[in-house]
C-alpha cells in the first residue's frame, strides 16, 4: 500500500511551538496564511560530472524529476486510493475537494536541493559521496531545506547519468549515506532508478521510518557491486506502482507517444 496523503501532509506540517506553559494553539492547515508552517519535502541531489554539454543535460534532468515526481501524486487522486486512506472516511475529512488540494499541496512543497562544485565534487564515486555527506553533515544541513532528512538519502548525477540524458535514457543515482555493510547484508546501499520513479522510492523510505524497518530491504540486490552500473531498481515490492502517468520521454517529431513528453 502506498502512504496516505494524510500522514504525509501531518509530516510536512510543523507548526510553531507554543510558549512554555501554554496550550498549543489550533492552527487551520487549509487558510493561506498558514502555508507558511508546511515544509518542503525532497531530496538533495549532487552533480559529479561537469564534461562538455553536461549542464545542458543537468537542468534537464533537474525539471524532468521535478516534473515527473509531481505527477506521480495524481497517483493519490484515484477513488480507490483516496477510499484507502482511512482518515479520509470521517468527518470532517470525507470531503473530495479537500482531499485534492492536500495533493496539491504536497506537490507545490516538493523540491530537490542541487549541490555543484567542481572543485569538491567532480568525480566522486558513491563510496565519496556518502564520505562527504556523513563529513559535511548533510543531514543537518538539509534539515534547514526541508523534512526527511532523517530518511538519510541524496540523488547522485554522474557521468553516466547526465550521459544517458542524451539517449532518452532518464535515470538517476539515489545512494543511503548510512548504509553499513554489515548492518545492511544483501543491499549496497544505492540504486539506479528510472526518474519516474522518485516519488515510490521516497514513500518507501518514508513509511520504513515511520515503521522503524530496514529500508534497505527494498534494495536488494545479488550481484557484484559493479553490476548495478547497469541495472534499473524494479521498485519496492511492497508499494503499488505508481502507474504511467509520471513516464517522461523526449517528444518525438511524429507525436505518437501518450506519455508525458519532454521537450529537450
Amino acid at each position: 500500500m502506498a502512504a496516505r496523503i494524510s500522514d504525509m501532509i501531518d509530516f510536512v506540517w510543523k507548526s510553531p511551538k507554543p510558549p512554555a506553559g501554554t496550550k498549543k494553539r489550533f492552527l487551520d492547515r487549509t487558510l493561506p496564511e498558514n502555508f507558511k508552517y508546511f515544509r518542503n519535502w525532497g531530496f538533495t541531489i549532487y552533480r559529479t560530472y561537469y564534461g562538455p554539454e553536461s549542464d545542458e543535460h543537468w537542468n534537464t534532468l533537474l525539471q524532468v524529476l521535478t516534473q515527473q515526481t509531481r505527477l506521480a501524486l495524481g497517483y493519490h487522486a484515484r477513488d480507490e486510493v483516496r477510499e484507502d486512506d482511512k482518515r479520509w472516511g470521517f468527518r470532517p475529512h470525507n470531503d473530495v475537494d479537500a482531499y485534492l488540494d492536500k495533493i496539491e499541496i504536497m506537490k507545490k512543497l516538493f523540491r530537490l536541493f542541487p549541490r555543484e562544485d567542481p572543485d569538491l565534487l567532480a568525480g566522486l564515486d558513491i563510496a565519496g559521496i556518502r564520505k562527504l555527506c556523513l563529513e559535511e553533515g548533510e543531514q543537518a544541513e538539509s534539515e534547514k531545506n526541508m523534512v526527511g532528512t532523517c530518511l538519510n538519502f541524496v540523488l547522485v548525477a554522474d557521468e553516466g547519468v547526465l550521459k544517458g540524458i542524451a539517449n532518452n535514457n532518464f535515470v538517476v543515482k539515489a545512494v543511503g549515506y548510512d548504509w553499513s555493510p554489515i548492518q545492511h547484508a544483501g543491499s549496497w546501499g544505492w540504486i539506479r532508478l528510472a526518474t519516474g520513479d522518485l516519488l515510490q522510492l521516497w514513500e518507501m523510505l518514508y513509511i520504513a521510518y515511520e515503521l522503524n524497518i530496514s529500508k534497505y530491504f527494498e534494495l536488494k540486490f545479488r550481484g557484484p557491486e559493479e553490476d548495478l552500473e547497469k541495472h534499473v531498481w524494479f521498485g519496492a515490492g511492497s508499494l503499488p506502482p505508481l502507474g504511467d502517468c509520471s513516464r517522461v520521454q523526449i517528444a518525438c517529431e511524429d507525436g505518437k507517444s501518450g506519455r508525458f513528453k519532454f521537450d529537450p
